[in-house]
């Protein structure tokens, strides 16, 4: 054995292969007929590394033989008769193999042929063929092309067999995976040596990470990036980009930066290291105290940052040459003296040299539209030497590097560069957009795709005149409105569209800390922050081809464009309802008004929250918002830095592990302490946790200490208290930093008995068990098939008085969840027909008529009529009339059910505001309580006038009348039940049974003593 970093191999069929290990796992393999090889641009210009990390173990070679290389995670065995490869994992499995002997010549070009699996997924490739997430089937050029959507080739693919390839040229070729022959991969090129990286992983994020240490680890933006960015329209002028940014300011809208078109500049779209800004449109000014008046002092002052868009068709390669030649470029970010005035090629200014007038005018980020040699001269010989047909893939990623590199030496922060078409190696210097789609599903296809090409920071242009566009592009890396020659301004959408594209801004800006903290674990193992599904599911057959839904970082999963939603394995909240699924299952998702599509959270989530604000640094944040899901076991590191600086790659940052853990008698809850500096952070910090329990805790504790109920309106402190919100379902609370011990801190939240829950907190898995009961199989499907024949024959049971089966079926139908219900009709249509065994016609109609009973004083029981909870349901009136067949009687009971849940919806969602929809809650659920308007006064902190207003203007209803009318309707089915009127009296609110007893008479027009003898 000889231990060896790397070894040239002289095959038996005349060429020559150099094998490297890069990494434990990740192999290089380059061949030609020489035996000589040059490092290619990729490497020469810093761009790709291929640093051996790896220590492994060579048996060595000899002509004709066989080569392997060992490392800790992966093998690679080489064919020294004509350099076929075989990559195998550390248990010796195959995970890819050649199925032809490379080629690489001047003449002929490079090309590789691998075996393909039947069932075998396929990702990556960047942003080509963008209808598409698997990429089996397809046949590619690597080549950046000008279309209408931003061509960005990225030569990457990865395998659901755990190995991936990464071609290392910037020369056209082609990827053919399966498209000519089903069982193979063709990666070949017409031009240059054959050079490739394979990796081996064992799923694709380890494969994402091993690649991306190679082709460079993606950098955070600037903190403000994550947040809107707009573009004023084409020929805007200074006075109209002040009026795009006052609109959002006084409609409360949130954003941070404001872009120009590359119509800013005295001559439009030059390209020249001459231009300046339009002398008319834009003016500026050199002196600083007039500088604080002109346009962009005063976006300053507003809170915005400017961004200008340019083109470039310079000779980059000068530059690149001469720090190659001075072994700069390979670790570029430590060594960026080389940019900007400093370095210069001889005779020749920097590119990025003429724009830092621009920057020290205050313009902090650039967006990018590179011209030659992608758009240019094809014959034109470059100053490295380089054709157009060579530098044209690369010259994209080497204008965004040297971007970078310039403003950072220029302001010590952290560059804010995008574009849109790029190559290899781009997600190292810049944030990128998809361009523009006709199909705006295709965008967001894009996005994943480049995601699955180790590329994190990825956008589309909003889509901002549809509700569905709206949603889709605010749950991303970043977000991003594009005018462009139209007049897309949030501030001109109609009210209802404007008032949901606010909604999902603020709601962006609370998701700051917790996208920040998902971009920090980008740049640490290059996993994306849009997610497409299998990247979270590999082993989820299910989630292969879902190019509808993605996850945003671990926990948010969004359904875009579609209503149907899969869930995967696991329990999952809908962030907008608060409904609870089990997963795995496919559901058709109800969007409410106020969204614009499905959105889901896994449970176990903690998402960190700021506090509204209109841009990012507006205020100082020392509370802290914790949403938590609870689940099995959960977990999140928040991370926290300065934002603008790259001190964070020096371990200026704090860290904070959030932990949550749940099963039947309690949840728990571990902050821990902060770990870490960095310039300018909070001395304090305190968090809000608003717990997603479904049900009113037992007791909640605080560092063993348990804190007192302020629910009922007590004197407890609003910081060392708890408070159950019952509209929402949720527990809020208090804790600082200061109640924190070595450890941090522990929250215990104690579950209410088993028996005290209601049917709306059952358990996902529950209420999965309970939906697959089918009423038509098993004991069930027997007795529905028997007909009358049995009556006749003698049999014919009895109904089967089951009071417990139809307490629960009333329970599931005031929980208000149309699953929950469903499946408890289900379960109580069955339970009645397996007692009743002989059961003839007349006795399932019967049953059906009991169920009818059921729905109708439910919804009595909750404030209405059947009249009013049943509006429009004549056909259904007949058809109870003509019922046949039990099918028949078991529908109309699902479409009962359905109408009274729909009803209860309507009610909850018709009211906008907290405090009315909460007050529709204590109405409905205990109306023994003190309810008059002084008393919701001092609960909510509102004047009395001000709450009746309100409710009348949000319910079209006088708040007494509907106190009085839910109270009435209870005490009546009350008495029916059998209860005696002075125990009815205490559970509708009255201290007094003689005023109760008027009040009913007043009412009903008849006394409580004449619904009590109804009953008997």
């Amino acid at each position: 054995m000889e231990e060896r970093k790397d070894f040239l191999l002289p095959l038996a069929n005349g060429g020559w292969m150099r094998i490297q290990t890069a990494a434990p796992g990740t192999f290089r393999i380059r061949l030609n007929g020489t035996g000589l090889f040059a490092e290619p641009a990729l490497q020469r210009y810093g761009i790709v590394s291929a640093v051996s990390g790896a220590e492994e173990e060579v048996c060595a070679p000899f002509p004709g033989s066989v080569a392997e290389l060992r490392t800790k995670r992966a093998m690679l065995r080489i064919d020294g008769a004509d350099g076929q490869l075989q990559l195998l994992g550390t248990d010796g499995d195959e995970r890819l193999a050649t199925c032809a002997a490379p080629w690489s010549s001047e003449t002929s070009g490079f090309g590789v042929r691998f075996l393909l699996r039947a069932d075998e997924a396929l990702y990556g490739l960047g942003n080509v063929a963008p209808e598409r997430l698997q990429r089996r089937g397809l046949r590619v050029e690597m080549r950046a092309e000008k279309q209408l959507w931003a061509s960005a080739p990225i030569p990457f693919l990865m395998s659901s067999s755990g190995w991936a390839v990464m071609v290392n040229t910037t020369w056209r070729h082609l990827f053919d995976i399966g498209a000519s022959n089903e069982n193979e991969l063709l990666i070949e090129g017409p031009t240059g040596e054959l050079d490739l990286f394979l990796f081996a992983g064992n799923d694709y994020a380890e494969l994402l990470d091993a690649y991306t240490n190679v082709a460079g680890k993606p950098p955070l933006l600037p903190i403000w990036m994550y947040g809107l960015n707009f573009c004023s329209r084409i020929g805007s002028s200074a006075r109209d980009v002040l009026d795009d940014a006052i609109k959002f300011r006084r409609a409360g809208t949130p954003c941070d930066l404001i872009g120009l078109n590359d119509d800013w500049m005295e001559r439009a779209k030059d390209f020249s290291t001459t231009k300046r800004w339009h002398p008319v449109r834009f003016p500026t000014s050199s002196n600083d105290l007039l500088r604080q008046v002109s346009f962009i002092g005063i976006l300053h002052k507003q809170g915005f940052k400017l961004s200008l868009a340019l083109g470039c068709d310079y000779d980059l390669t000068l530059l690149e040459e001469r720090l190659a030649s001075e072994n700069v470029g390979s670790e570029w970010e430590d060594r960026n003296d080389g940019y900007g005035e400093d370095v210069q090629p001889p005779h020749e200014e920097s590119w990025y040299e003429h724009l830092r007038k621009f920057v020290d005018d205050g313009v902090s980020a650039f967006v990018l539209h590179p011209n030659n040699p992608m758009h240019g001269d094809p014959g034109r010989i470059w100053g490295n030497g380089m054709s157009s047909a060579e530098l044209h893939n690369l010259y994209p990623v080497l204008l965004c590097k040297q971007m970078y590199a310039g403003f950072l030496k220029q302001t010590n922060r952290r560059p804010a560069i995008h574009i849109e078409r790029g190559y290899l190696g781009m997600q190292r210097f810049a944030a990128s957009t998809t361009g523009t789609f006709y199909t705006a599903k295709h965008a967001i296809v894009a996005i994943l795709n480049y995601g699955l090409s180790g590329h994190v920071h990825t956008t589309t242009n909003m889509h901002l005149i549809s509700r569905e566009g709206i949603h889709a592009d605010f749950l991303l890396a970043w977000s991003r409105i594009n005018s462009m020659d139209h007049f897309q301004h949030p501030d001109f959408l109609e009210h209802p569209l404007q008032e949901l594209f606010q909604h999902y801004a603020r709601l962006r800006y609370r998701l700051i800390p917790y996208l920040y903290s998902t971009a920090h674990a980008a740049v640490r193992t290059g996993m994306p922050i849009t997610r497409a599904m299998p990247l979270m599911y590999p082993r989820d057959r299910h989630c292969r081809e879902l190019d509808g839904q993605y996850m945003l970082g671990d926990f948010l999963l969004v359904a875009v464009y579609t209503e149907s939603v899969y869930l995967p394995e696991g329990d999952w909240f809908d962030y907008w309802t608060g409904k609870r699924y089990c997963g795995p299952c496919m559901i058709d998702a109800s969007v409410p008004p106020e969204a614009g599509g499905p959105l889901f959270v896994r449970a176990g989530a903690i998402v960190p929250m700021w506090p509204p604000m209109n841009y990012i640094g507006e205020r100082r944040v020392e509370t802290l918002t914790l949403e938590v899901y609870p689940g099995a076991h959960g977990s999140f590191l928040l991370y926290e830095d300065d934002g603008a600086t790259l001190d964070y790659l020096k371990g200026a940052s704090v860290r904070t592990r959030l932990e949550c853990a749940s099963d039947q008698a309690m949840t728990t809850v571990r902050i821990a302490k902060r770990e870490g500096l960095f310039a300018g952070m909070e001395a304090k910090r305190s968090y809000e946790l608003i717990v997603h329990t479904n049900a009113k805790p037992a007791a909640v504790r605080v560092g063993g200490e348990r804190r007192p109920d302020r629910t009922a309106r007590n004197k407890a402190d609003p910081f060392r208290s708890w408070r159950y919100d019952r509209l929402a379902g949720t527990v809020r609370l208090h804790v600082a930093e200061a109640e924190f011990g070595e450890a941090g801190v522990c929250i215990e939240i104690d579950h209410p008995p088993k028996s005290v829950r209601s049917a709306a907190a059952r358990t996902g898995a529950e209420r999965r068990s309970a939906a697959s009961v089918d009423p038509f199989s098993g004991p069930a499907a027997s007795v529905l098939g028997r007909g009358i024949s049995d009556t006749a024959s003698g049999g014919g049971d009895a109904i089967s008085d089951d009071p417990e089966a139809d307490n629960a079926f009333a329970a599931a139908l005031d929980s208000g969840e149309l699953r929950v219900a469903e499946a408890a009709l289900t379960e109580w249509w069955g339970a009645k027909m397996k007692h009743s065994p002989s059961a003839a016609n007349a006795i399932w109609q019967l049953h059906v008529m009991k169920g009818c009973y059921l729905i109708v004083r439910q919804a009595e029981r909750n404030g209405w009529t059947s009249a009013d909870a049943f509006k429009h349901m004549e056909d259904e009136a007949y058809e109870l009339a003509q019922l046949q067949k039990p099918e028949q009687g078991y529908e109309l009971l699902q479409r009962l059910v359905s109408r009274l849940v729909r009803q209860m919806d309507a009610l909850h969602t018709g009211a906008k505001h907290p405090v009315i929809r909460e007050l529709l809650e204590l109405a409905l659920r205990e109306p023994e309580r003190d309810l008059s308007l002084n008393a919701m006064a001092e609960r909510f902190a509102l004047h009395p006038v001000h709450i009746s207003r309100l409710f009348k203007k949000e319910t079209g209803r006088n708040y007494y009348d509907y106190v009085i009318s839910m109270r009435m309707m209870r005490a009546k089915q009350l008495l029916r039940d059998g209860h005696k009127v002075y125990d009815v009296a205490a559970l509708c609110g009255f201290k007094d049974a003689g005023n109760f007893s008027k009040a009913f008479s007043k009412y009903w027009g008849e006394p409580p003593v004449s619904f009590k003898q109804e009953r008997s």
